[in-house]
């Protein structure tokens, strides 16, 4: 299952966090687009061998203000590599603060719960965080979130699936290159790990390795996806549209 819904997984590493354009917030969140009504911004991502493999769109749906948070919902549209729309959802995002936090369970919004169609699927997650200011070196928030997958008819659990997003920590400022433009962005490593446990036996875990470059006042603007150190896919900020 997991192969299966990497490709959505890979999505969200960049897309989950991929930028935010202008408006007078009262926290200190301006310039980032994922918090400014009706902006549009698209994420299109790769295999190993630069083969294409898909595309998000995002819109910014509702913007909500007030003298402590902002917060912002997010549809998404989910395209496969021959344009075909598979599935699309909502997510929030808010700023409060000095830091922006995204729902984890945006990730299932991808496209992932498409094996669970004819199943009920309850969520919890946490929110990852984002401080509008970074450093190199700096530790960053871990983020977990739970799917337990029932039977609709009788109510029985089938499985239960854990994913966590673990180690991330900052590295230096580098001058990255994408179709929307051109960014000094931070390098941020992280661990993410998927643990499932079907009827009642745990199943072996997998895991993979994130590197996400990060733009001060945009967001994400790319992200790269390995296993044991090879590369997997890569996903970059396409286009935006304030």
């Amino acid at each position: 299952m997991f192969k299966r819904v990497l490709p959505y997984l890979l999505f969200v590493a960049v897309t989950l966090t991929a930028g935010f354009p202008q408006q007078v917030l009262a926290q200190d969140c301006s310039g980032y687009y994922l918090l400014s009504n009706n902006a549009e911004y698209e994420m299109i991502t790769y295999d190993k061998k630069d083969k294409l493999t898909g595309r998000v769109h995002y819109k910014v749906t509702s913007v909500n203000s007030s003298p402590n948070e902002t917060e912002a919902t997010i549809h998404s549209k989910v395209f496969d590599n021959k344009g075909k729309l598979t599935t699309e959802g909502d997510y929030v995002v808010t700023c409060k603060g000095e830091s922006i936090s995204i729902d984890m369970r945006s990730i299932m919004n991808q496209g992932m719960l498409e094996a669970y169609k004819d199943m009920e699927v309850k969520m919890q997650g946490d929110f990852i965080d984002y401080p509008t200011s970074l450093s190199a070196g700096q530790k960053l928030n871990d983020g977990t979130m739970t799917i337990d997958v029932l039977d609709k008819k009788n109510g029985q659990a089938l499985s239960s699936i854990v994913m966590s997003i673990t180690d991330r920590k900052v590295g230096d400022k580098e001058s990255i290159n994408v179709p929307a433009g051109s960014y000094n962005a931070y390098k941020i490593n992280q661990e993410m790990e998927m643990q499932t446990k079907a009827m009642g036996m745990n199943l072996p875990s997998s895991r993979i390795q994130t590197v996400e470059y990060f733009a001060p006042g945009v967001g994400v603007v790319r992200s790269e996806s390995y296993r044991n150190g090879k590369l997997m896919s890569y996903s970059v900020l396409n286009k935006v549209s304030k």
